[in-house]
């Protein structure tokens, strides 16, 4: 059995919360979205992943930001990509975790059921 990975260990959410505040916070996010869409090939990369749910998950938090956020390749775009995948890696170092292994085991995953997706990811 694998240990669940729950939402906050995937730095691609914290890069889609960031993009989704946007409008409010106004930081821009468009290098850490096309970092994010290389996630769009856990697809692929896990062929035990059957479920329609989660598929479609993945590809909507690694697809839906470009939809609303400006593409911008300044500076402070970079300051705060940067910033972000610092905070990421002290968070999770906090926890405990290696961002290697939460992404192993994210490709170890195997949820037959929405259920078992949202129960694991989420903790519903």
């Amino acid at each position: 059995m694998v240990p669940p990975v729950r939402w906050y260990y995937i730095f691609s959410t914290w890069i889609f919360i960031l993009s989704a505040l946007f409008p409010v916070v106004h930081l821009p996010t468009f290098p850490l979205n096309l970092m994010a869409s290389v996630g769009c090939f856990e697809i692929i990369l896990n062929p035990y992943n059957e479920n329609i749910v989660k598929n479609l998950y993945i590809l909507f938090i690694h697809i839906a930001p470009f939809f609303w956020i400006p593409y911008d390749l300044s500076v402070n775009a970079f300051q705060v990509g940067a910033a972000v995948i610092l905070t990421y890696l002290l968070f999770i170092a906090s926890l405990g975790e290696n961002p290697i292994h939460v992404y192993m085991t994210l490709l170890k995953e195997n949820h037959e059921t929405t259920a078992e997706f949202l129960k694991d990811r989420f903790g519903l």
